[in-house]
């Protein structure tokens, strides 16, 4: 099995195109669609580099620090 934990970078992107019921996948430019696309070609056995997408204030982050807060 593949333990895939991690390995797609949560986005606002994934939080909107899942709300319309639209696959993020077909967003290229975001960074899950992104992954997703990735995970898909090395499913498929093509060889590519692995993206490490900057690590930034995601929306989960967002929201962890506002229910975080004393």
């Amino acid at each position: 099995s593949i333990d895939l934990i991690g390995v797609v970078p949560d986005d606002e992107i994934i939080i909107t195109q899942t709300n319309k019921g639209e696959p993020v996948i077909k967003n290229k430019k975001a960074p899950s669609g992104k992954a997703y696309i990735e995970i898909a070609r090395r499913i498929l056995g093509e060889n590519i580099d692995v993206t490490i997408p900057v690590k930034g204030k995601t929306i989960f982050s967002k929201i962890k620090c506002l229910f975080s807060r004393k």
